[in-house]
């Protein structure tokens, strides 16, 4: 195994971990906004941090493990060519990759969308198209249904890392209060 930032805490991760098809992705990246830290491995080292500082006590602890581990790791699968949506994203095959090792829905679905509530948010910033983000991020809310309170978590965890903005958690969040109450 490969020296890594971080360690496998029980069997399931040491599997992943040990997996040919995951440690491909683990050296993907260069240092870019949001993602200052360049490689993937680092990006998971501080998800897991935040994780660990938030989370260690709850019963989302180890659902969040798995998606900081899985979530970005398939970036390098991912064809530049073509636009970086549905079957060509990377939360999409790291989905497909997590099905190998994870049998719960919940952490499955994270693992895909878990860029959603950001994309939602570009929307509005980038485009000023703040209806059609609004709407967007609404979808995901319906989506996710019970699964939203591990989304939120993970959301949180994965967007304060690295020099991301605290403007789109911002905005999740008042959409979450706004509403559904949470």
């Amino acid at each position: 195994m490969p020296d890594l930032p971080f360690s496998a805490q029980n069997e399931q991760e040491l599997r992943i971990l040990a997996d040919p098809e995951f440690l491909a992705g683990l050296d993907h990246g260069r240092p870019r906004p949001g993602h200052p830290e360049g490689a993937v491995k680092w990006h998971i080292a501080d998800v897991l941090g935040n994780v660990d500082r938030w989370y260690r006590q709850t019963d989302f602890y180890s659902p969040l493990r798995l998606i900081a581990l899985i979530h970005d790791t398939f970036k390098y699968q991912v064809d530049p060519t073509r636009p970086k949506t549905g079957a060509n994203h990377h939360g999409h095959y790291a989905h497909q990759f997590a099905e190998k090792y994870i049998d719960d829905e919940s952490t499955l679905d994270v693992i895909e969308l878990h860029d959603e509530a950001y994309n939602a948010w570009q929307k509005g910033a980038r485009d000023h198209q703040w209806v059609k983000a609004e709407t967007r991020a609404k979808q995901l809310l319906e989506r996710l249904g019970p699964t939203l309170p591990l989304y939120s978590a993970f959301f949180r965890c994965d967007n304060a890392t690295g020099d991301k903005a605290p403007e789109p958690m911002e905005w999740f969040h008042k959409i979450l209060e706004k509403d559904i109450g949470r």
